[in-house]
């Protein structure tokens, strides 16, 4: 999932605003453990039953009624898969319902407000794209596509370069016979031009490798795919055959990978941004710069809050009771729509000490 596609999202969740009601959010702890769902049954009817209560008091009580049918249907779709989810938001209004997984497991809470909460969703897609997986050995290889935190191998067609394209296949003797023909090189540029022409050119994701050290390096000189990503990959045993079998495992790997990097090159862009004078951490500035379409990056810690400025008009009800409305979350939806990027950062990785920071534009 490009940059692009992941601001496609965040803009479609914001046409929620414009349906009938309240938008309820609500975040929900998901565990792939469990047997026969991947929810905590007791917690989350818990959870959705405290979320009733509070609506309740605040709004007509058969208006609930809605919100619950969009809930109860999208909970009994959680069923045990293949996936790195560790938890799910879900967007709820009187008209439909958005869900978004989530690779942080987060706390069971709920909130209800006329303003989109929109860190929860940012917080998942500012770092990690969707991402195909290469098994390599020798012999075999296996490709795995991890999309919207699920793991699945691609509909297509077979994984056999050799069976697969007659073309091919005239041109170098297979290797799984392994005679005296046998040429490692040549088995590694064919997967490698097959994949490409399978997989990376339709769907354009990075391309990981997965292998062990030294036919990693006899890969990526055999590649020419310009998908195949060259700073990360996963390392196994030579003697593992199976490796696909704990593809989950090496996808979250993978992920942590991407979030890990995308941390860095924040802290990076702004010192750079910094140092040309684009970049503040005050408070003032970054306010203004946002109401004169100035912002490309707004940098928000965690927790961050800042009581809105409207004089209590919007109030945001929550698991902890109710509060004035965030002033970050309406500056986030400003600068998103906009155009400009919205990052979350814990406090260790912030780029500065303040709570909010901006790369800025000119």
């Amino acid at each position: 999932m490009s940059k692009h596609d992941q601001k496609g999202q965040i803009k479609d969740l914001l046409d929620l605003e414009a349906e009938n009601g309240p938008v309820v959010t609500i975040t929900i702890p998901l565990n792939p453990k469990l047997d026969d769902t991947r929810l905590d049954k007791i917690q989350t009817d818990s959870l959705i039953d405290s979320a009733k209560d509070a609506f309740q008091k605040i709004y007509k009580p058969d208006l609930w009624n809605a919100y619950e049918f969009h809930i109860k249907n999208y909970l009994k779709t959680l069923k045990p898969n293949a996936s790195i989810a560790k938890g799910v938001v879900l967007y709820v209004t009187n008209d439909s319902l958005k869900a978004v997984k989530l690779n942080y497991a987060p706390e069971p809470a709920f909130s209800f407000s006329d303003k989109l909460q929109i860190f929860p969703i940012v917080k998942q897609l500012e770092f990690v794209p969707d991402f195909d997986m290469l098994f390599l050995q020798r012999d075999s290889y296996k490709l795995d596509n991890v999309k919207d935190l699920d793991v699945t191998q691609p509909d297509n067609d077979t994984q056999d370069p050799f069976d697969s394209d007659k073309t091919e296949t005239e041109t170098i003797k297979n290797p799984k016979t392994n005679d005296a023909e046998w040429d490692t090189h040549k088995y590694f540029e064919m997967v490698d031009k097959y994949v490409q022409k399978r997989y990376s050119d339709k769907d354009h994701n990075p391309l990981v490798l997965v292998a062990n050290a030294e036919d990693e390096g006899r890969f990526k000189k055999a590649s020419h795919n310009p998908y195949l990503v060259t700073d990360k990959s996963v390392e196994i045993d030579g003697a593992v055959k199976n490796a696909g079998e704990n593809a989950q495992d090496i996808a979250q790997t993978i992920h942590d990978q991407f979030v890990a990097d995308g941390k860095k090159a924040i802290k990076g862009e702004y010192d750079k941004a910094d140092g040309a004078k684009k970049a503040t951490d005050d408070f003032d500035t970054i306010m203004k710069a946002a109401e004169e379409d100035r912002i490309a990056n707004l940098i928000i810690q965690d927790d961050a809050y800042v009581e809105s400025k409207d004089n209590g008009e919007t109030v945001e009800v929550n698991t902890e009771g109710s509060r004035p409305a965030n002033e970050l979350n309406t500056l986030a939806l400003t600068v998103l729509g906009l155009d400009g990027d919205v990052t979350m950062l814990p406090a260790s990785d912030m780029p500065t000490d303040k709570k909010v920071a901006a790369i800025l534009r000119w």
